[in-house]
């Protein structure tokens, strides 16, 4: 898994506005970035199934942490995530969402440098492609996310 510790994004008066901003995504939302039942991610309306809004959100989240907010050498690109698992969880009157999701990704300079061999060298006899996947996945990180939800009902 990963070491890498990837600061968790500052709480901002309307994440509607910022997701809009960043994005050009428009999201019925209020409240915090997900990382705990304090800063859930209210969503007050869906315009998909939940399943592929979650999975949008924290690949907007991520995008931000990984990419966006970091020096240009630090970037990470190649950002890809599976759903672990999702569970419900109560606390009074209020069921928040728990979804765990494993995000994959690459330097986004060392990422560029593997596309580029792939193009260029596919097809040739020299071309190990099964070294090549070994040292892409060599270099992939490999973090497991929660990410907390809770809709208005």
């Amino acid at each position: 898994m990963c070491s890498i510790k990837f600061k968790e994004l500052e709480k901002v008066d309307n994440i509607k506005e910022v997701v809009k901003n960043l994005f050009d995504v428009e999201l019925d939302v209020s409240g915090g970035w997900g990382y705990s039942e304090e800063s859930a991610l209210n969503i007050h309306s869906l315009t998909m199934p939940i399943e592929q809004f979650m999975n949008l959100f924290a690949t907007l989240r991520a995008n931000i942490e990984m990419n966006l907010t970091l020096d240009k050498d630090e970037r990470y690109g190649g950002i890809t995530l599976t759903l672990q698992k999702r569970e419900s969880i109560s606390r009074g009157i209020k069921a928040f969402t728990v979804a765990t999701f494993k995000i994959s990704a690459m330097n986004e300079g060392v990422y560029a440098g593997f596309i580029k061999e792939y193009k260029e060298n596919y097809g040739e006899k020299e071309f190990d492609i099964a070294e090549h996947f070994k040292k892409r996945k060599d270099n992939t990180v490999v973090r497991v996310v929660d990410y907390w939800f809770y809709e208005d009902n």
